[in-house]
């Protein structure tokens, strides 16, 4: 079991990682490919609920650039607001799980999808200071 006290997590760590998750949610909202793959570390990790897997900050970035292209994937709304649980491993190693609701995307054969659960498992990790994603996995409910 892992035990973290006040002496090993700054107190503000917390409001840092959640920034940079927020600036990530931002980023989508404004289909702003650059800065979402800025908040990732160079050598991090990304999976989709469709089975793309992503390595490296270069591939998410080209990858958003083509998906925020796409007027089917922009015709999502989201329909909740997303909300984060943040556990921290240690003090430079953050957790965070992520919730949300959207509806009114079209796949890319131009159908309606249904209305989506998506989950957010992502990986946080502090170095020279500043917070990055290492890993993120977007999974939707079933």
């Amino acid at each position: 079991m892992l035990i973290l006290t006040a002496s090993v997590v700054r107190a503000d760590a917390k409001a840092d990682v959640l920034a940079v998750l927020n600036r990530e949610e931002d980023g989508y909202n404004s289909y702003d490919a650059k800065g979402v793959a800025g908040l990732f570390a160079t050598d991090a990790d990304w999976w989709n609920p469709f089975g793309v897997h992503l390595a490296g900050r270069s591939e998410i970035e080209a990858f958003l650039t083509r998906l925020f292209a796409r007027p089917a994937y922009r015709s999502a709304k989201n329909t909740s607001q997303i909300v984060f649980e943040i556990k921290f491993l240690n003090a430079d190693v953050a957790v965070a799980h992520g919730y949300e609701e959207s509806a009114g995307q079209i796949d890319e054969a131009g159908k309606k999808m249904a209305a989506r659960k998506s989950h957010y498992l992502e990986v946080l990790a502090r170095t020279d200071g500043r917070w990055l994603i290492a890993s993120e996995m977007i999974m939707d409910e079933k």
